[in-house]
């Protein structure tokens, strides 16, 4: 392999470039989907930074403001990292709470979802049960299985389950098997 063929670049220069594209890329999904921060902290923050008094230079160090040396709008780099670690803790307490909903509302969904299907399968029992006393037994006969003395319900509505070739249900998949 000859020197003259390799093409020597400036170390990074690769990896700015694709950081470039990709910052572009979202950059652009950003204002596709007119997505804006609404955190009222980080108003502030492009505020101060983008306020006149930071372009010049020039503020008023007797009313609080950062004077010509101070960094993104705040007087020292400590008092930046400062307000970034506050900002760091509140997102987090923000992201928990969050977390908490989310698996609120996943428990509740799984929770009406089983009810649903448990209801769905009632009324299917219930249909089965009405076709084998209108195809076997008549209303007198169901009714004398039913009184306290005899059989449990379940003895009833065994048979033609299985006669229509259904059994237990599956809840978690929402299937009949076939015997």
């Amino acid at each position: 392999m000859s020197l003259g063929s390799l093409a020597f670049g400036a170390l990074g220069e690769e990896e700015e470039q694709e950081d470039s594209e990709s910052l572009d890329s979202l950059k652009a999904l950003t204002a596709k989907l007119k997505l804006q921060t609404r955190r009222p902290s980080y108003l502030e923050w492009t505020a101060r930074v983008q306020s006149q008094a930071w372009r010049r230079g020039h503020a008023r160090t007797e009313l609080g403001e950062p004077g010509p040396g101070a960094i993104c709008g705040f007087h020292t780099l400590d008092d930046a990292l400062q307000w970034l670690r506050e900002e760091l803790r509140q997102m987090r307490a923000q992201d928990r709470e969050l977390a908490g909903q989310l698996l609120r509302l996943r428990s509740r969904m799984h929770q009406l979802k089983v009810e649903q299907i448990c209801r769905q399968h009632q009324e299917l029992l219930d249909d089965a049960e009405l076709e084998a006393e209108a195809e076997g037994l008549g209303f007198g006969e169901a009714a004398e299985l039913l009184s306290p003395g005899s059989l449990r319900p379940t003895r009833l509505l065994a048979p033609p389950l299985r006669d229509i070739g259904l059994t237990r249900m599956n809840i978690s998949t929402r299937r009949f098997t076939l015997r």
